[in-house]
């Protein structure tokens, strides 16, 4: 999914929780605010399985050839509900290791926002959650997702050190472009002329 660069409204007290819920899962996990977080270790210790098309059981050769072959650009993740409030994604290993981590922690993301899949769309089976779109549940992955990679204090610390945009996606694990969004989305450069006087 494409960065959003239009205004979005989410709901009161969202993009509060967002900071708290990072910067608290990095705590939990013995780092700083401001240290790297690997997706798939957060989804280990989330407790949340990542299977790649060639662990889905009885998946027929020519899918799978599809999926990671000619069909690989088209998809990133899907996370698939299991019974007591259980997860497991599966994710695109045919992208590269910084877009992984994004893809992941969008769907980590819709996993800690509690997003909810209608019946409906659970009983046509994976084509559906694979069609599945609500527009308001996307915005906040895509903002919960990218703040899980490079949080707030990940910006004022890399920016204080005044690394630049190519080293900060190197330190982070995540794309040029996520780093320029995140800067730009949360003012981070605006705060820190403040913090000067």
């Amino acid at each position: 999914m494409p960065l959003q660069t239009k205004t979005i409204k989410y709901r009161r007290g969202f993009k509060k929780w967002t900071d708290e819920t990072v910067v608290g899962l990095r705590k939990e996990l013995g780092l700083f605010a401001s240290s790297p977080l690997c997706a798939f270790e957060l989804c280990k210790y989330l407790g949340i399985p990542i299977l790649e098309p060639s662990n889905v059981q009885d998946l027929p050769q020519d899918k799978l050839d599809e999926l990671l072959g000619k069909g690989a650009k088209h998809w990133s993740a899907v996370t698939i509900p299991l019974e007591n409030e259980n997860y497991l994604i599966i994710h695109n290993p045919s992208h590269s290791p910084a877009r992984q981590q994004s893809n992941l922690m969008h769907e980590i993301a819709h996993i800690l926002c509690k997003h909810k899949v209608s019946n409906q769309i659970k009983e046509t089976g994976l084509a559906g959650f694979l069609r599945n779109f609500d527009v308001e549940q996307e915005n906040e992955a895509e903002w919960l997702g990218s703040s899980l990679q490079l949080p707030r204090p990940a910006l004022l610390y890399s920016l204080k050190k005044n690394m630049t945009v190519e080293e900060i996606a190197g330190h982070y694990n995540c794309s040029v472009d996520m780093v320029q969004y995140r800067i730009n989305i949360t003012g981070v450069k605006k705060q820190l002329k403040y913090l000067k006087y």
